[in-house]
């Protein structure tokens, strides 16, 4: 129980510094260094693991990706794009349930971190009419950003899954296909719903607005989701071995480019209006969040956490706990799947059950997943925070609710649907 309540202690500290207004990048670092020093590392070793964190191609590429995504929504929304289709996805759309979530599902189809920032413009827009707090709107996007997270062939810890478990992509979302519908349900009963419930019927849209030429805004949006699939193919077919978000972001930048081109005489408007986002700031959270990773590393905490938790007929409950713990602690799927498949199916396979590796497999996703859906450290969950003016402590008691029920709800849906 030492290294739990070690954990819970760091997300403390991490937590009472947002509180204190330090900022998101000090609050982790401040967490980093904690985690350090508790388990056993000194400062110095610290101080060494920062370089190992930042001067990686892992680090590069998150990086790029989130000031591509960040570029690209500052320019799609500078340049009106966004707002034209905005108001014609409106003129077809009368429930306001589909109106609200719409535009996070969509752009949950696209494998990028961070992807939250670029989807929280859209989902204020759809607000407006319907008075809903800020509040609301920050957990509406973030939790409907990421529904497609346990079954979209893109996502990059859905193939490491794949690879470590040695089974087919198609496997896995076979396995697993019912978990955006058991998302959707806890989103729409738990924030859906509540946020609805004092809000305004939507209008009715003019004829007027149903101007056809508002279709055109989705053209830079649709090439950002259709090129960044494409990408990820080509990157996998030919360049194999590299990480495939080079696709991702090398749509974005043609993305990017579609979207000045149809500003035509307003781009150097569009340029100045887009360059006031504060990239630097978010990267500098994105930095200090591979610095709390890398000493989750160094610090072996998942082994540590591992040896607390007990094996041997205790399986199922470490495919449950150990996720949870380090996607709750990363805050990255990546990172959950990494760290504790190897150990979970190493396991199976040491007591002669390799047999167990499908519901392994299965409660350790829907467990991780509830513990980066419920993660302050969620570079979605902060950058929503951020976007919507949020206390992310205040916040967090909102979606640890439907956070937590993914884990039930998975045990349900393993047993019943994955042969043992």
């Amino acid at each position: 129980m030492t290294a739990i309540l070690s954990i819970v202690f760091v997300f403390a500290v991490m937590l009472t510094g947002i509180r204190l207004k330090l900022g998101l990048g000090l609050s982790i670092l401040a967490g980093s260094l904690v985690l350090a020093l508790l388990f056993g590392l000194s400062p110095l070793a610290w101080l060494g693991a920062i370089p190992d964190a930042l001067l990686t191609e892992e680090t590069f590429v998150l990086c790029a990706i989130i000031a591509v995504i960040l570029a690209f929504s500052a320019l799609y929304s500078a340049s009106g794009q966004s707002e034209r289709f905005m108001r014609a996805i409106r003129a077809q759309i009368r429930s306001r349930s589909l109106l609200l979530v719409f535009f996070p599902a969509l752009i949950g189809l696209l494998p990028m971190p961070g992807g939250a920032i670029f989807s929280a413009p859209m989902v204020e827009k759809a607000a407006s009419e319907l008075a809903i707090p800020q509040r609301d709107q920050a957990l509406i996007n973030y939790w409907f950003r990421h529904i497609w997270e346990l079954a979209w062939p893109l996502y990059p810890g859905l193939i490491l899954a794949s690879s470590l478990a040695h089974i087919p992509v198609t496997g896995i979302v076979a396995l697993l296909w019912a978990g955006p519908l058991v998302a959707i349900g806890l989103g729409w009963l738990l924030i859906l719903r509540p946020a609805l419930k004092n809000a305004p019927r939507l209008p009715a849209i003019a004829a007027k607005s149903r101007n056809g030429r508002d279709w055109l805004g989705g053209l830079p949006l649709f090439t950002a989701i259709v090129g960044s699939i494409g990408g990820e193919w080509l990157c996998a077919v030919l360049w194999p071995g590299r990480p495939m978000e080079y696709g991702v972001i090398a749509a974005l930048i043609l993305a990017s480019g579609v979207s000045l081109f149809m500003a035509q005489a307003k781009w150097t408007a569009v340029l100045r209006e887009a360059g006031k986002d504060n990239t630097l700031a978010l990267l500098a959270v994105v930095g200090a969040i591979f610095i709390f990773k890398e000493i989750l590393h160094q610090g072996h905490v998942v082994d540590v956490l591992a040896q607390t938790l007990g094996g041997g007929g205790a399986i199922y409950v470490m495919a449950i706990v150990l996720p949870f713990l380090v996607g709750f602690v990363a805050g990255l799927t990546v990172a959950f799947v990494g760290a504790t498949f190897p150990l979970l199916f190493g396991l199976a396979h040491s007591s002669g059950q390799p047999h167990l590796i499908p519901v392994i497999l299965s409660l350790g996703m829907y467990a991780g997943y509830a513990g980066i859906m419920s993660s302050p450290m969620h570079i979605c969950y902060l950058m929503t925070c951020n976007y919507f003016h949020q206390d992310p402590g205040k916040l967090l008691p909102r979606i640890l609710v439907p956070g937590l029920l993914l884990i039930p709800a998975g045990v349900v849906v393993t047993f019943l649907m994955v042969p043992r």
